[in-house]
């Protein structure tokens, strides 16, 4: 199966439903005016000579026109490569290089940054020249193969070097069975985006459309709109990352909401915790669903809304759970522990087919067909997958392993603290010393050694951080996860 064929028969199932609507202008296209446009854009793809196989960049804020771009890439035989608007100059122009984009589309916020790209010999060009507002029937597309290139998705961004996660047309349907089948939604389901839509955000809201659903483009996330949107339009899903949910959760608080047409808020990149965890389930009752995957292999599991709700009644609790491998994915643990903690390796026809031209990179992360996650967890009695942090992150102090994440666990019970950082750093005697970034919400005094007593009465004696630092923003990713480089770069000579 490819990208082209799902969407053709979407459009032949619902033709006059609406499938995507941009609220700041209220404009619409309804299924078969998609397809349309998607085939139209293949077309004006010809008459450039950016010929199938090419890789067409995309910079670029959510909007339907960039959909067209993104699915019509795909459909029409291109490579997709979403590029993330945060990153440098530099930075995007590395993988632009690394990609060999033969065209770069643009939306006009980021007008200012393109000169730079025309000079280093890219084509550049508003979407809006390339996009046809008014397509016109052109007849049924050709199927792509299913082991054609459909998207170079870029990570790591501010590694300095740019490593791209290669997804064929069959792993991107797989990964659509997997959403459609786990999210179970019903034909005219609204689903309202509020998310960038790369590197991957985009294949998730496809498998809202491939399910008959309306998907609603709002642009920015705004804690303080975000409710009144869901209850004005109706609507059955949507999706925040954890620093989105904390920000919603900060401006409305947690009393219950009142939506009844409202499903499903799906919350990604990381396993909700503690208050967070509790504020979330206050507010929109039993409908919060987690999910766990990752570029190289999203949407592998899923915690529906009612085991969500199971979970947080269950003796175990649901700190750290994220459900059950989905329809086509595998899960196993690699070496566990004696606790039955070890590395996550995913399985199943979702996972990535490599990094973009680097095959040593790839040989590492696919095992035998499994994919290294560089997550630990464990399997409960049940099956269902626990995430329990980074296996790169684990402090090894004194013989002893230290898992950053019951460490800030301890530091974030704290009444005074609003965010928190946990690592190693080398050290002579100790092998590493445990150290803590934190973030004070500014409601008390707290001093270093006061955290350290705090820790003291919940840890144990080697988990109590040795040093202690305080900033006022961790730097995070859009996904909520903490960029070390440019953390160690902001402590500098504290450290």
């Amino acid at each position: 199966m490819d990208i082209s064929t799902l969407l053709g028969q979407a459009a032949c199932k619902w033709p006059d439903r609406p499938a995507l609507t941009q609220l700041g202008d209220a404009r619409t296209l309804t299924f078969a005016e998609l397809d349309r446009a998607l085939s139209a854009f293949g077309q004006a793809l010809d008459r450039l000579q950016v010929v199938p196989g090419s890789r067409v960049a995309l910079l670029a804020d959510a909007s339907i026109d960039y959909l067209i771009a993104d699915y019509g890439s795909m459909a029409c035989g291109r490579v997709r490569v979403p590029l993330d608007p945060a990153l440098s100059v530099e930075e995007l122009l590395a993988q632009l290089r690394d990609a060999g984009a033969a065209l770069l589309l643009y939306s006009g916020a980021y007008t200012p940054l393109i000169e730079g790209f025309r000079q280093a010999g890219i084509l550049c060009l508003p979407l809006e020249a390339v996009v046809e507002p008014g397509a016109v029937d052109t007849g049924p597309r050709p199927p792509q193969s299913p082991r054609a290139l459909a998207s170079l998705n870029y990570t790591g961004g501010t590694t300095g070097t740019p490593k791209a996660v290669m997804h064929r047309h069959a792993s991107l349907c797989a990964v659509q069975q997997n959403i459609v089948m786990g999210r179970g939604a019903a034909v005219g389901d609204v689903l309202l985006n509020v998310r960038p839509l790369w590197p991957i955000a985009a294949v998730a809201v496809l498998a809202h459309v491939l399910s008959g659903g309306q998907v609603m483009l709002a642009g920015r996330f705004d804690a303080t709109t975000f409710m009144a949107q869901l209850d004005e339009h109706r609507v059955a899903f949507s999706s925040l990352v954890p620093t989105q949910l904390l920000r919603l959760l900060r401006e409305t608080g947690s009393a219950p909401a009142q939506l009844p047409y409202f499903k499903s808020l799906d919350v990604g990149a990381a396993a909700l915790t503690g208050e967070v965890l509790e504020g979330s389930c206050s507010l929109f009752g039993e409908r919060i669903g987690v999910l766990y995957g990752m570029t190289e292999a999203p949407w592998s599991c899923y915690l529906a809304p009612v085991g969500m709700t199971a979970a947080r009644r269950s003796d175990g609790g649901a700190d750290g759970l994220v459900g059950r491998p989905l329809f086509s994915a595998a899960v196993r643990i690699d070496q566990p522990d004696e606790q039955g903690v070890g590395e996550i390796l995913l399985g199943g026809p979702q996972l990535m087919s490599g990094y973009w031209q680097l095959e040593e990179l790839s040989a590492r992360a696919l095992d035998n067909g499994w994919l290294r996650s560089g997550d630990l967890g464990r399997l409960d009695g049940d099956g269902q997958l626990r995430v329990l942090g980074r296996c790169k992150d684990i402090i090894r102090s004194g013989g002893k392993s230290v898992q950053p994440g019951e460490v800030e666990q301890s530091l974030l019970s704290h009444p005074g603290v609003q965010d928190v950082h946990v690592f190693g750093l080398a050290d002579i005697e100790w092998g590493e010393q445990v150290c803590a970034v934190v973030v004070l919400d500014g409601s008390c005094e707290v001093s270093a050694q006061q955290l350290v007593e705090h820790c003291r009465a919940q840890l144990s004696r080697y988990k109590v951080p040795r040093r202690i630092y305080f900033i006022d923003q961790l730097p995070r990713s859009h996904y909520g996860k903490v960029q070390k480089n440019r953390l160690l770069a902001a402590l500098g000579p504290d450290l």
